[in-house]
């Protein structure tokens, strides 16, 4: 498996999820399905945006750091990948939660046990060279993997005892989904964007990121009671998701103090663009923990939790936004994008534009659902606009990594 190979695999993901994401809204905008029915489709859509872009391009950082690409078992590992998330896409499409899709998604699970075997096995023979910091990080990172896998076994035996439409199987979605986005990502992309800041002779504070990482790390487990308050455990539910949301602000606010007291040494790291682009990830990360503090105010919590297009609104702000766009940055670093021209801050522009309208389009409609005013005007045209830059903006960086690396690197 050549690396420009790889790179083709992350952007056919990414490229996949944005498609799916056109077709959503076309579907909404002219109440036409075209043969794909809408809860297949955004079945297919969630699997390949987190199993397939976030997982792989995450995997391919690392990768790129690492330079383990010439080991026939990493090879063989990134074939396999290829071939069950691809097949599994297409059977969410085809059939939604049926036998095909499930099975393909449950390899899919054992894949990442792999995955978490070569994370772990190439950062303990790299001892020595990565800070600790960013080795607790990336320890956490596959520990939180791991723990996130529970929720899909158990969709299947909640499932076969007739309680799909129960609040369980709803919970079960979100376990997975929290240990995947709050545990997972954030912690390997944070551990890698360290390691990059040491191979780079930037010294942050230890003492400042080991605190941040044990406090989010335990915040973790009792801030999934945020994304089930809407069930009603009371005062100890309520007492636990108090304690995981401060802690997990907390475990942030150490992690941007951190950044703050080099934010000098890293003007001298990226180019312009680059780091303002690390900045905005910054600011979501920052923003992403205070929208989660205030599902503690009951009221506000249900009123969110009822309300699809915040939540919606929620999700993308975190893996198109947070995850998304510092992995782009961690491209950037690992050269697998190409140094910044103007065809690349077009590209770039046009995917921010994508999200922003995006993010603003769902957040509004649900303040207009709120104080009654109707449907918000122009809704899904708006929708459907910011899906469309965002694909041309994923076709545009697909060709202009693909491009540069196939000219300018071995392979």
């Amino acid at each position: 498996m050549t690396r420009l190979r790889s790179i083709h695999i992350a952007f056919l993901f990414f490229f996949l999820t944005a498609l799916s994401g056109v077709y959503l809204r076309l579907q909404l905008f002219t109440g036409a399905e075209f043969g794909l029915e809408y809860g297949n489709l955004l079945h297919g859509h969630s699997h390949i945006a987190i199993l397939g872009w976030t997982f792989f391009a995450v995997f391919l950082i690392f990768l790129f750091l690492t330079k383990e690409h010439t080991n026939k078992f990493v090879k063989v590992t990134i074939w396999l990948l290829l071939v069950v998330t691809v097949i599994m896409f297409i059977a969410f499409l085809i059939q939604g939660y049926a036998l095909y899709s499930i099975i393909f998604s449950t390899l899919h699970i054992f894949l990442e046990y792999v995955v978490v075997f070569l994370i772990v096995r190439h950062v303990r023979k790299r001892k020595r060279k990565i800070p600790k910091s960013s080795r607790l990080f990336m320890y956490g990172a596959v520990i939180m993997l791991v723990i996130s896998t529970v929720g899909p076994f158990a969709l299947g035996g909640i499932a076969s005892q007739g309680l799909r439409d129960s609040p369980i199987f709803d919970m079960a979605i979100y376990f997975y989904l929290h240990f995947q986005y709050n545990g997972w990502l954030y912690f390997m992309l944070i551990g890698m964007f360290l390691w990059m800041l040491a191979k780079k002779q930037i010294a942050f504070s230890e003492t400042k990121m080991r605190l941040s990482f044990w406090v989010y790390f335990f915040s973790l487990f009792p801030s999934f009671f945020l994304s089930i308050l809407w069930y009603g455990f009371g005062t100890y539910g309520t007492v636990l998701a108090t304690i995981g949301a401060l802690g997990l602000l907390t475990g942030v606010i150490l992690f941007l103090w951190a950044m703050l007291e080099v934010n000098n040494k890293l003007r001298t790291l990226f180019p312009r663009i680059i780091l303002y682009l690390l900045y905005l990830v910054l600011l979501l990360v920052g923003v992403k923990g205070l929208m989660e503090l205030g599902l503690l105010y009951r009221p506000f919590g249900e009123l969110i939790y009822d309300t699809r297009s915040v939540v919606i609104g929620y999700l993308h702000l975190t893996l198109l936004g947070f995850v998304t766009i510092f992995i782009l940055v961690q491209f950037f670093y690992v050269e697998i994008l190409p140094p910044v021209h103007t065809f690349f801050t077009f590209s770039i522009g046009l995917f921010l534009i994508g999200f922003i309208i995006n993010e603003l389009v769902l957040f509004f409609a649900a303040l207009f659902s709120w104080l009654h005013l109707g449907a918000l005007p122009g809704q899904n045209l708006l929708l459907l606009f910011a899906s469309f830059s965002l694909l041309i903006a994923v076709s545009c960086l697909w060709y202009l990594s693909t491009s540069y690396f196939g000219k300018n690197k071995t392979v």
